[in-house]
């Protein structure tokens, strides 16, 4: 039984983990699109920002699914660091 909690506890801070770096991701790929003039850069920029929103609304939809939620706690620190 300790270990199942354990382990359920480990995969709820992967998919946590995995959606701040998706978060980032998704922000960054923003930043490159503004930045971006050449149209075939700009080609690329849409392409990998709409790459990097699919992957975190998946993430999202993952968490949902599985019941993972941040704790009041964890957000409150979070909130607090930035």
């Amino acid at each position: 039984m300790r270990k199942k909690i354990k382990k359920d506890s480990l995969e709820r801070k992967k998919i946590i983990n995995d959606i701040e770096r998706a978060y980032l991701d998704v922000v960054t790929a923003e930043s490159f699109f503004q930045m971006v003039s050449e149209p075939e850069l700009v080609d690329v920029a849409i392409y990998d920002l709409e790459a990097k929103k699919s992957r975190y609304a998946y993430l999202i939809r993952l968490a949902k699914e599985k019941g993972i939620k941040k704790s009041l706690k964890e957000s409150l620190i979070e909130a607090m660091a930035k």
